[in-house]
């Protein structure tokens, strides 16, 4: 074999199969490791929204004008948990929206209004099945202050009271029975009717 030739790769070839090791190991490390970097995680604001728990009574039973309002448990963002039976006495607005649904947009300074303006209103307003992040930016375009605004994730609460349509308004007495229901973007004075009618 003393006239064997030994073929040689170009050094250019050696170097780039090298640099794609470099580069896949690099990657792979980096894959493993970004998940517990202190700049991976999310930096989101708190949101003013609280989130349903659960429905509590019957759910085979939608609500009725004059029958009780579907009970339900939500968490609110200080991490209490309420239930809508606990604001028996009071006036309730429980109304259900989107932010990309206009009507919605449309009606909720109204609703707002009527709520900073009544201390003894409470407006529940129930987001159906999107982000926290999403809601907290229309809130805060709008500059929406006095709505109790609850994420209705998987419209588990919507289905409950039988919404199919939105806006959709419940307004209950202090009884806790359905008294009045908009389904339909409501004026001002449509949203003081319904608390007149409630009451």
């Amino acid at each position: 074999m003393a006239g064997a030739v030994i073929a040689r790769r170009p050094v250019g070839t050696r170097l780039a199969a090298s640099l794609v090791l470099v580069v896949i190991a690099v990657s792979s490390l980096g894959a493993l490791l970004w998940p517990s970097l202190p700049f991976a995680t999310s930096r989101e604001t708190p949101v003013r929204a609280g989130v349903v728990l659960r429905s509590i009574d019957d759910p085979a039973a939608l609500p009725r004008i004059g029958g009780a309002a579907p009970d339900f448990e939500w968490v609110t963002t200080g991490g209490i948990t309420r239930r809508l039976s606990e604001l028996r006495g009071k006036t309730v607005i429980v109304n259900f929206w989107a932010t990309w649904c206009e009507p919605c947009r449309e009606e909720m300074p109204a609703l707002d209004r009527a709520a900073s303006a009544d201390p003894t209103l409470a407006v529940l307003a129930l987001d159906l099945d999107e982000n926290a992040a999403t809601i907290d930016g229309f809130l805060e375009s709008y500059a929406i202050r006095r709505l109790e605004p609850i994420l209705d994730a998987g419209k588990k609460i919507a289905t409950r009271y039988g919404v199919v349509s939105l806006p959709s308004t419940f307004f209950l007495g202090p009884d806790g029975t359905v008294r009045h229901l908009e389904i339909r973007g409501m004026s001002d004075a449509q949203i003081r009717d319904g608390i007149a009618k409630a009451r």
